[in-house]
């Protein structure tokens, strides 16, 4: 199908019931932040009656590990979180596996070229960082615009000074505020061409960028809410813009606050921190991690062993929508340990 009747199909889904999502890489093990975000995006999505949609994000080929997806869906299953769609049961709006859909993010980057809102950039990452005019955002240093409106003239002269070099393609950005009011973190802002620049949607390596991907399936799946961690709220005022760009409203966001170790630092997968399948060999239990993970966001008491059903009966709307955070270590919580 062409895009425009994928994004009319999955406009029709949207309208029917909330749909939600959860959208791992499968990258390495799932740690318990991973999983309580998985938690968090079940209940979201049942506690509405909705659906859910299970996608896998594995855009960047070179950092996917074998066997990952399928573990991940296991660790899911194991815990009693079950989904409507997803590569293994299928679905209205498949493949729900982000590297089978390179045709469908090819369809979107061509409607923002006939925009005019994409261009060729041939500056790497040490050229925009050591740029004189480069200014700095919150997020470190800001694109500044080298290579936007070039001729053609211009780009045959940046090619030649870096022969052989890929061009990123690069959304080009207002100078305005894009906003989002988040249902758990509250409005968050940004001024796209002061704090972020004109921000890459397809990389040098020809791997498609996860803003511009991410928001594509999110309108061509019907997404209505996304449940996902923190630390990705500064991505959301450059995904509205895309979403607003190609002419469907932006999503309901929920931004749940990021589990941490003992020191304070985030979970990570690359050290394999609090992994399900480490837990499980201690001898843990589905209803016993999922009391775990209730109890680090203020929703049950340390110790409390319950199955997501029964965590979905128990929670209200307003707990859902203002949750606490605390991070007892594994094992360490009250009548568990």
């Amino acid at each position: 199908m062409q895009f425009d009747e994928l994004l009319q199909n999955g406009q029709t889904l949207r309208r029917r019931c909330v749909r939600g999502r959860y959208a791992p890489s499968p990258t390495g093990s799932l740690h318990l932040g991973n999983l309580r975000t998985a938690l968090y995006a079940w209940l979201q999505v049942r506690m509405a009656d909705g659906q859910l949609v299970l996608r896998m994000e594995d855009l960047d080929e070179n950092r996917a590990v074998e066997g990952s997806a399928e573990e991940i869906l296991d660790d899911l299953r194991w815990l009693g979180l079950d989904w409507d769609e997803g590569p293994d049961v299928g679905g209205p709006v498949g493949p729900y596996t982000q590297s089978e859909r390179t045709e469908i993010y090819e369809q979107a980057l061509d409607i923002l070229r006939q925009q005019g809102l994409v261009f060729r950039c041939y500056c790497s990452r040490k050229d925009i960082r050591e740029a004189a005019s480069a200014p700095h955002g919150p997020g470190g240093v800001v694109y500044p615009g080298t290579c936007r409106g070039m001729s053609a003239e211009e780009e045959e002269k940046r090619k030649a000074e870096h022969p052989g070099r890929k061009p990123a393609h690069r959304f080009v950005v207002a100078d305005e505020e894009v906003g989002v009011d988040d249902v758990i973190a509250g409005h968050y802002a940004e001024n796209l061409a002061r704090d972020v620049g004109d921000f890459v949607v397809r990389r040098r390596d020809q791997f498609f960028a996860y803003q511009l991907a991410v928001v594509v399936d999110d309108i061509l799946m019907g997404i209505t809410d996304v449940v996902r961690g923190v630390d990705l709220l500064t991505s959301t005022p450059r995904q509205i813009a895309l979403f607003e760009t190609l002419g469907v409203e932006a999503p309901r966001f929920w931004h749940a606050p990021l589990m941490v170790d003992d020191s304070g630092d985030r979970l990570s997968k690359r050290d394999g921190s609090d992994s399900l399948a480490q837990l499980r060999e201690q001898g843990w239990d589905a209803p016993r991690v999922i009391g775990y993970l209730a109890a680090t966001l203020g929703w049950v008491d340390e110790g409390a062993c319950l199955s997501a059903r029964e965590l979905l009966e128990e929670l209200d709307d307003d707990e859902l929508h203002n949750p606490t955070s605390s991070h007892p270590a594994p094992g360490d919580e009250k009548g568990t340990g």
